[in-house]
């Protein structure tokens, strides 16, 4: 017998988790759930924690990429089920798995609870799902969240084409599987998933049922060049750029020569290093 638990971010959506309650009840009036809701950002992690003595067997993050990684940083290593309801600005991470957006083919295959085993990356001791970046990647994410008029693809892409028009690129050293890079760079993005931004395909061969991440290295280059195959991210073609390089690694580690600010599954966060590989595995609701 199932339990499912719905976490609901208040936030995504601008608010469209509350308003799909009454839908999310009517589906599952047969079945023995429960729904929560989140009272501060951030916090989604560790009300998942309190409630595993609950005995659920699903645990279904309503909201974004975001909810859904602090879902899974509460259940990595328990016998639990994560599905995800998308009602983030972007949705990438199910993009990868070649799922449906659409929330009513969502709560049907939440209904149905077929699986497939796929790999969360941890990265400093917790875990994340889609994409993480450094550089001009997580400046992105700070213009992008200064931005109350434009939604969605639009949004991240104002957001990235003004960032690219006055970041600069930035040395760091990071090693992939025991080989050491130095590089002046615009972005480094680290995938699981493939996709950022709505539908960029920054990471085009990242595959979160495999035990390697995918790196993008954006090195430093004139920006004319830069911004002129800039729409090449949005089909993955972008690995034929020149300056433009796509590793895989199982194990990444990145030395910052001072605190610095990453994007994680969309989330800033103060970093002096990083440390990722993929160990650890959940059952996710396709």
């Amino acid at each position: 017998m199932r339990k499912i638990l719905f976490v609901i971010n208040p936030a995504a959506g601008k608010g469209r988790g509350i308003k799909e309650i009454p839908r999310i009840k009517q589906r599952f009036k047969e079945f023995d759930y429960e729904i929560i809701i989140s009272k501060e950002a951030n916090g989604i992690t560790k009300m998942v924690q309190e409630e595993l003595n609950k005995n659920y067997t699903d645990i279904i993050a309503v909201g974004g990429d975001g909810t859904l990684g602090e879902v899974i940083n509460g259940v990595v290593g328990k016998d639990i089920t994560v599905g995800v309801l998308p009602l983030g600005s972007g949705n990438d991470f199910i993009k990868t798995l070649g799922l449906s957006e659409d929330f009513e083919e969502r709560l049907l295959a939440i209904e149905k609870g077929l699986t497939k085993e796929i790999y969360a990356p941890s990265v400093n001791e917790h875990y994340f799902i889609n994409v993480l970046g450094w550089g001009v990647d997580a400046e992105i994410i700070k213009e992008k969240n200064k931005n109350i008029i434009r939604e969605g693809k639009l949004n991240y892409l104002y957001s990235t084409l003004k960032m690219l028009l006055v970041y600069k690129p930035k040395e760091v050293t990071f090693t992939v599987d025991e080989k050491v890079y130095t590089k002046e760079v615009y972005i480094v993005a680290v995938g699981n998933g493939q996709y950022v931004g709505n539908g960029m395909k920054i990471c085009p061969g990242a595959n979160p049922t495999d035990q390697e991440l995918e790196i993008c290295i954006v090195e430093k280059m004139p920006r004319r060049t830069l911004l002129r195959h800039f729409s090449k991210i949005f089909k993955g073609t972008h690995g034929s750029v020149t300056g433009i390089e796509i590793l895989k690694g199982r194990r990444i580690i990145v030395k910052f020569p001072r605190t610095t600010v990453i994007q994680e599954d969309g989330t800033l966060r103060q970093v002096d290093g990083l440390d990722l590989k993929k160990e650890k595995k959940i059952q996710f609701i396709i």
